[in-house]
């Protein structure tokens, strides 16, 4: 098996100083692996328990931890990150991600079985959760899912399990050939530098 291109959340530090990221950007980055500490106080406890199950479940054998994707959909389930898709006759994304929280919740999302808590998010995606006028739980299910994968693809842990080298070099932008592409990840001399 081929050695991972970045084996090391320490490696991902070292290679954003070596290409001189700016710091404002590494502080925000650092906060981001320690975003489980903050907790869910907007959602709350129960809602942010159901949250990190729901999280265990979407996105399983992620080196996030599922508390710090409760967290990031604690921060953002009333924030538009990236494209507004409000459905007319649906509840607003603010209002539908508490509610289908509150609905796993009241049916006991937490102390379930995997294959118990799977089938439910399955009968959420096909939009056979029932919770109320106005709830669809299949736009539920995608907004949480996109959420939760946001959240993911912006940590840095995540970022080294899928990867990816982390924000680029300094202001501008730079094409590797093939060839120099082959020679980074065969860590050959200056692989570090452009």
């Amino acid at each position: 098996m081929p050695e991972p291109r970045y084996p090391t959340l320490e490696e991902f530090w070292k290679r954003l100083e070596v290409r001189d990221t700016e710091p404002d950007l590494r502080a925000q980055l650092a906060q981001r692996v320690r975003r489980e500490d903050r907790g869910t106080p907007r959602l709350g406890a129960e809602r942010g328990a159901v949250a990190a199950a729901v999280a265990a479940r979407l996105v399983p054998g992620s080196a996030v931890p599922p508390e710090a994707l409760a967290a990031f959909l604690d921060e953002t389930y009333d924030r538009q990150l990236g494209r507004g898709d409000e459905r007319v006759g649906t509840m607003p994304t603010p209002e539908l991600i508490p509610a289908g929280l509150d609905l796993l919740g009241q049916r006991g999302f937490t102390r379930l079985t995997e294959s118990e808590q799977d089938g439910l998010l399955a009968a959420a995606e096909r939009g056979e959760l029932h919770g109320g006028e106005r709830f669809e739980s299949s736009v539920w299910f995608r907004r949480i899912r996109g959420k939760f994968l946001l959240g993911y693809g912006s940590d840095p842990r995540a970022m080294v399990q899928m990867g990816y080298p982390g924000p680029s070099y300094r202001p501008g932008h730079i094409w590797l050939d093939r060839g120099e592409v082959a020679a980074r990840v065969k860590r050959k001399p200056g692989y570090l530098r452009l």
